[in-house]
């Protein structure tokens, strides 16, 4: 069978920049440990739930689900790519309910269970990767019961903030970011507003949303500084329009973003980075 293309794989740049790696994503897990955890609590799920954890990448909410479906609750988690589950096995090795989690390598668009296997979906961080969304949450409701519910979270950028730029240049800088094809693959940091649309053209009912800002200022912490140093240099220097701008833009893009640069926005007392994320809630 062939898989399809392993997320890590579409964020890399010829910067060596890799916005999937495991390094990365676990100080952004860690940074935005409060917004994703409030999110996945309002996606109501059940002591004893069977859960279904679509695109579980290194297994970075298998903890918050296992607490909440507790003992009597059971989780199988899916991920395109073997490196992300291999992390995934060693993260859960020692913990009390690992025996509650099965983990396979599957395709997100044909998920390998008969209809009505769970009680619940959860996919966070997976659709923005999906030519078809649409498609992908009606795979997700065809392995859900009746009366099950479906939470799809992901990034919203839409509200993002970085300053101190000037806002010509912040709004032309919005404009580069990912958005759908890209010479990589399907990226769209735009898709968490979206998410409420999907879920009903889905045919899911009761569609609840909910939108969640995370807000960086200076002084960061390690965590922060550690994801961020990766990922506004991607965002100024390799998102996809990038190559639509001036010389003049790009080139104060770069220097700006630049860690080791002592003009960087990193050192700067009003450093401010906003981004967003969003989670649509249905019932099959």
């Amino acid at each position: 069978m062939v898989m399809e293309h392993a997320h890590r794989s579409v964020m890399r740049s010829d910067a060596a920049l890799d916005l999937t790696s495991d390094f990365w994503m676990h100080r952004h897990f860690r940074a935005m440990a409060e917004v994703y955890h409030s999110l996945l609590v309002q996606a109501e799920f059940l002591p004893g739930d069977r859960v279904l954890d679509v695109g579980c990448g290194s297994g970075t909410h298998l903890a918050w689900l296992a607490a909440i479906i507790g003992s009597e609750g059971s989780i199988v988690g899916i991920d395109t790519d073997p490196e992300n589950l291999e992390l995934a096995q060693q993260r859960i090795s020692r913990a009390a309910w690992r025996g509650q989690v099965t983990l396979r390598q599957a395709e997100l668009t044909r998920l390998p269970f008969p209809d009505a296997t769970f009680d619940a979906v959860w996919c966070a961080g997976s659709l923005q990767y999906e030519a078809d969304p649409v498609a992908a949450i009606r795979e997700m409701a065809r392995v859900v019961r009746p009366g099950g519910r479906i939470a799809c979270q992901d990034v919203e950028m839409h509200p993002m903030m970085l300053a101190p730029l000037p806002d010509d240049l912040v709004i032309a800088l919005k404009g580069c970011l990912p958005r759908g094809e890209t010479p990589d693959g399907v990226v769209d940091w735009f898709v968490g507003h979206k998410l409420r649309g999907y879920l009903l053209q889905a045919g899911l009912r009761e569609v609840r949303g909910l939108l969640r800002m995370r807000e960086y200022v200076h002084p960061l912490t390690e965590d922060e500084r550690g994801f961020l140093e990766v990922a506004i240099p991607y965002l100024c220097t390799a998102s996809p329009g990038i190559v639509d701008l001036s010389s003049e833009q790009r080139a104060h893009l770069q220097r700006v973003s630049n860690p080791t640069d002592p003009t960087s926005l990193f050192g700067q007392p009003d450093f401010l980075f906003l981004e967003g994320r969003a989670m649509a809630v249905g019932v099959r």
